[in-house]
């Protein structure tokens, strides 16, 4: 035990001591400057947008980026432009680490297909909600004669008859056959003044009515333009044959459907 004592008090010991902390420092620096250079501890860079590039554009894009990319979803958009980045994880201007891997959303070239559901002999207000439930939308509405008011006689895609189960591209527009009895029937005129296509098509649908012919402004938007003239006018007790047709004109001068919603609530 004495023997130890004097080993470890020995100048010898204490020498090579010393070496092994010496080098156990420098090994443990050395390793660190590496992962340091390794994971480029500190370096970040501002993850780029991707938001509208082209699936065909990407690895172009990325060049010069110092990102890597995966796709992990897709999505239907109609009004984004197909096969596009519409969305992106982490989001745009956020510093990360260099290659890190951004994840992206894009849009589909074509709409998933939904099954067309049975329309026929539905009422036309239950018709209009299946067809809502379902992604699709309900186009122009035809009244013809027929003992059941209101019901779906036929359903079609394009003036072709669509049989339930028919895969169709979702969001495809719906004509429906509707009935609208066998007598003379007159409903009132709706006042559609004010409204936008899509409100109109809905108020005449309520009143068993037909769009007419569509007139828009030149260069008018037809999603934020709105009606500021209907054929027949909206005048106190004015009746149609149910079935009947309305004409409408649009606008996206907000002074001129003022207008014309004030002259209508005076006639």
């Amino acid at each position: 035990m004495k023997n130890f004592f004097d080993f470890i008090k020995s100048k010898t010991f204490v020498k090579h001591l010393a070496i092994s902390f010496a080098l156990l420092f420098v090994i443990m620096w050395a390793v660190l400057k590496w992962l340091d250079t390794y994971t480029h501890h500190g370096e970040l860079i501002e993850v780029p947008d991707f938001t509208g590039v082209k699936i065909t554009d990407l690895d172009n894009f990325i060049k010069d980026k110092k990102v890597r990319y995966t796709i992990i979803d897709s999505v239907y958009d109609p009004k984004a432009p197909k096969g596009a980045v519409v969305r992106q994880e982490p989001e745009k201007k956020i510093n990360v680490k260099e290659n890190r891997t951004i994840y992206l959303y894009v849009t589909t070239t074509l709409p998933p297909r939904v099954s067309m559901p049975k329309l026929k002999d539905k009422s036309l207000r239950q018709a209009l909600s299946i067809l809502e439930s379902y992604g699709l939308r309900a186009g122009r509405m035809r009244y013809v004669p027929d003992q059941c008011v209101n019901c779906v006689l036929e359903q079609l895609i394009k003036k072709k008859k669509v049989a339930p189960g028919t895969l169709v591209p979702k969001g495809s527009v719906v004509e429906l056959i509707v009935g609208k009895g066998l007598s003379d029937e007159k409903v009132m005129v709706p006042n559609l003044i004010g409204l936008t296509y899509a409100e109109a098509l809905d108020k005449l649908a309520e009143f068993s009515l037909n769009e007419g012919a569509l007139r828009f402004e030149a260069n008018a938007d037809s999603t934020r333009a709105r009606i500021y003239r209907q054929i027949p006018a909206p005048t106190k007790d004015a009746t149609v044959n149910m079935g009947s047709s309305v004409d409408m004109f649009f606008t996206t001068k907000k002074e001129q459907v003022q207008q014309s919603a004030d002259s209508s609530v005076t006639e």
